[in-house]
């Protein structure tokens, strides 16, 4: 693989939580692009979805692996095959944010192991992959790394719970300091922090509490999974390679920096 934005077009790109909502989105916005794909989620959906993406023209591979298990992630190169060589791009999408009869448990009343789970996936998770994929980007000298963290990550919100908004404010930090390591390499580190989207996530509170929240988004409605891929798609390709340490906010204007 060359070195320089003119000369890569099109690497594979991986995503994570890639089944379903934003990642799906994202998957398959990717994958009009031109790109070859690895898909990783923890549910065997994730095949059907490969074979779905796959007739778009381009190479898919769907791997069932949960990003909170260490050995499952260190087997990421091989069983990813001849992919594996050609990776540029890093979606770090998976993620979880537990509610219990449609809303989160405040801080005092939340058990250590949700904690610990949600800090698992959505942070330790995210830096498992990410290390897998520094390897073959450093040799290539190229890369694009992309982690959805969250407006829950930027400012206080109401419906995610503190471990959210703990996980994905960790992830936003660790993208800026790897952002420095790795420029060296060619490689790009930046996040897109969603609102209320549109997905499984945001159904799980009920339709009163998302009309409630629409009401305080200025474009007045809930965004769609297709604009956070929108923004996704952007930073993974050569257009932003002057782009670092980045935070794009996809949220309607509910939250304005």
């Amino acid at each position: 693989m060359a070195a320089t934005d003119s000369d890569i077009v099109k690497p594979v790109a991986l995503v994570t939580g890639a089944a379903r909502g934003i990642g799906l989105a994202i998957s398959q916005r990717l994958a009009q692009q031109g790109h070859d794909l690895i898909l990783l989620d923890s549910s065997d959906v994730v095949h059907q979805v490969a074979r779905d993406i796959g007739k778009q023209g381009v190479t898919v591979k769907g791997l069932e692996i949960d990003v909170s298990n260490g050995n499952e992630i260190a087997t990421l190169a091989e069983r990813a095959g001849s992919l594996w060589p050609s990776l540029g791009v890093l979606v770090n999408n998976a993620g979880i944010s537990p509610k219990h009869e449609g809303r989160k448990k405040d801080l005092h009343e939340m058990p250590v192991e949700e904690w610990l789970r949600v800090i698992d996936v959505n942070l330790t998770g995210a830096f498992r992959v990410t290390q897998q994929c520094l390897t073959v980007m450093k040799q290539n000298r190229w890369g694009r790394i992309i982690s959805i963290t969250s407006q829950a990550a930027r400012t206080r919100t109401v419906v995610p719970g503190a471990h959210y908004s703990a996980s994905k404010a960790g992830v936003t930090g660790m993208s800026r300091v790897l952002a420095g390591e790795v420029a060296a390499w060619g490689i790009t580190v930046n996040c897109v922090a969603p609102g209320r989207i549109e997905s499984e996530m945001t159904q799980a509170v009920g339709d009163t509490v998302n009309s409630q929240v629409v009401t305080t988004i200025p474009l007045g409605r809930l965004g769609l999974p297709q604009e956070v891929a929108s923004a996704v798609t952007y930073l993974a390709s050569p257009d932003a390679g002057y782009i670092t340490g980045a935070t794009i906010d996809v949220n309607g204007g509910a939250f304005m920096l």
